[in-house]
């Protein structure tokens, strides 16, 4: 049902009023119809909700972008949970009429698109944008990628754009052993693993898990890892679970700093790098390096 109601407001333009959504779609020019195309805060703090449709060759494209956590200007990911800075992009597709059809959207790997916010006030959104959408399962005609290029929003932004308190949303990302990884949920809590002094940040993608594990930190600095107490790890998983799945860190051979750069009771922001041995009894072999670690977690 969630996935149909979602079709009916692409396809056939749910709100009303607007200007400015146009983006290449598969490579072919795509403008939404004025009537149809809206910018709508509310939805939670932060939310944003972009919505238009067109009409051509006897086909309705509608675009979607469904944002959260949206403080103010700047870039920020597509393919992300809700309590991620950023949102997801999708693409409808069904005949001129019929409110159901196709439906494909960004994968929750982090990795799915950006948006860049320049102008968002309580009246007006201005954006670009570019997103990959991977078909929906739940419409089997969906086959294939859609790719959302070019994008560009320039709408009256309606509704209630909701502050974000200091403790919602977060960011999370690195590179892992030379791939990108973006964080699709995060989390964070200023405590270690027996609910002592300490700083815990896990986050999580389709690509995979990152857990840092800060015992007795409570003020910002630079923190070799090590396991001898107090102890500061890295632990890097690769996706799906089981005794197959492939893990690093947490070994008392890793190298490597995590760097806290701001501490306050509702969030937590650093950096971190390093190279983690194989977890053992798990299939990886090689060593895992972690390079351009990055963390904005908002404290629950």
């Amino acid at each position: 049902m969630r996935v149909s109601l979602t079709l009916v407001c692409l396809v056939l333009g749910c709100g009303g009023g607007g200007a400015g959504f146009t983006a290449t779609v598969n490579g072919k020019a795509w403008a939404a119809e004025p009537v149809g195309a809206t910018a709508r805060g509310g939805g939670g703090p932060g939310g944003i909700v972009v919505i238009g449709s067109q009409t051509a060759g006897g086909l309705v494209t509608g675009l979607t972008l469904n944002l959260h956590a949206i403080t103010g200007p700047g870039t920020f990911a597509l393919g992300v949970g809700p309590d991620i800075f950023g949102g997801t992009g999708s693409v409808g597709e069904a005949p001129p009429g019929t409110g159901a059809g196709n439906h494909w959207a960004t994968a929750l790997d982090g990795l799915g698109g950006r948006i860049t916010i320049t102008t968002l006030s309580a009246t007006r959104l201005v954006a670009t944008f570019q997103y990959t959408a991977v078909a929906d399962e739940k419409t089997p005609g969906a086959t294939g990628m859609r790719a959302v290029t070019d994008g560009k929003i320039d709408l009256p932004l309606t509704g209630t754009l909701a502050a974000v308190p200091d403790n919602v949303g977060s960011k999370m990302s690195a590179t892992l052993g030379g791939k990108p990884f973006n964080a699709w949920a995060a989390s964070g809590r200023l405590q270690d693993f027996m609910g002592g002094p300490g700083v815990a940040v896990e986050c999580h993608s389709t690509d995979g898990s990152i857990s840092l594990m800060l015992v007795g930190v409570t003020t910002p600095a630079s923190y070799p890892l090590g396991k001898v107490a107090p102890s500061r790890t890295i632990r890097s998983c690769g996706p799906g679970s089981g005794v197959n799945r492939t893990c690093w860190g947490d070994t008392d051979g890793d190298t490597g700093t995590i760097t806290i750069t701001s501490l306050t009771p509702t969030r937590v922001k650093g950096t971190f790098s390093g190279t983690l041995q194989s977890e053992p009894g798990k299939p990886a072999t090689a060593p895992l390096i972690i390079a351009d670690g990055l963390f904005d977690i908002g404290i629950q």
